[in-house]
């Protein structure tokens, strides 16, 4: 049995909070032989929002609220940037990151989502991160296999995206040190905005032997509830309204189409 943090990325959308958490925790972790913890990171949240989201936080299943109030020593950048690597922690073996805009949707009621994660890493000692995001077609730059598949249905890719990641924080830490991940600086200037934590995780993730897992087969769809504000752009509207259109229609498609 494997001990796996969850953390969920949070800033100011609380009403798509109030759909996309509940039913991430429940698909990730109902049902699993796992010990797990579930962490909400408010990042840059205002006070009124943090403490609107108190009173919630038993009916999310969230077992601890970090908030962090203030830009002093933020990560610059893209706002992920900051989430990513200031929450990062390595005393856990496992941490699955998602965030508030995830869409996360199990097609099979029994299936183990920390206990398959947890396979790929023990039968392959070169995977470093396990990623599972569908909707890759609309990302800035496209989803390349590197190599033959890891094992069967499982495929050696090119990129991680944080919709959902899970990383062994063994393998994963010692190189991204080296790599800068926790020095500002590295996110500083230009570079935060076209080399960002994504980048840094896959180029980690994908040097010398190292490998990101991407599983094809597995009952489990993750979407990002939003749109690109053009085709191939690295962002998205922002807009919760829009996020919520369609978080309504990928629940009411079970995770295939977020357009109406």
């Amino acid at each position: 049995m494997a001990f796996f943090t969850l953390a969920c990325a949070f800033h100011d959308t609380e009403r798509l909070l109030d759909q996309t958490l509940p039913l991430a925790i429940r698909s990730l972790t109902q049902p699993t032989r796992h010990e797990y913890e579930v962490i909400l990171v408010a990042d840059r949240s205002t006070d009124e929002a943090v403490a609107r989201l108190l009173p919630k936080l038993d009916e999310y299943g969230v077992d601890e609220l970090r908030f962090r109030r203030t830009d002093r020593h933020a990560f610059p950048g893209l706002g992920s940037n900051n989430f990513h690597a200031t929450q990062f922690t390595a005393h856990r073996p496992y941490l699955v990151v998602f965030t508030d805009d995830s869409f996360i949707w199990k097609t099979d009621p029994t299936f183990d989502v920390l206990d398959a994660m947890l396979g790929i890493f023990e039968r392959h000692s070169e995977v470093t991160i396990v990623n599972k995001v569908d909707d890759h077609e609309e990302w800035d730059a496209p989803l390349v296999d590197l190599g033959p598949e890891i094992e069967p249905g499982v495929r050696s890719v090119n990129r991680a995206i944080d919709q959902l990641m899970a990383y062994d924080t063994q393998r994963f830490e010692p190189v991204a040190r080296q790599f800068g991940a926790w020095e500002r600086q590295t996110f500083s200037g230009d570079m935060g905005l076209s080399y960002h934590w994504e980048h840094l995780a896959s180029q980690v993730a994908r040097t010398n032997g190292r490998k990101i897992a991407r599983p094809e087969h597995w009952p489990l769809r993750v979407r990002h509830c939003d749109l690109r504000l053009d085709p191939g752009s690295l962002h998205g509207t922002q807009d919760e309204d829009v996020k919520l259109k369609c978080f309504a229609n990928l629940l009411r498609s079970e995770g295939l189409n977020k357009q109406s």
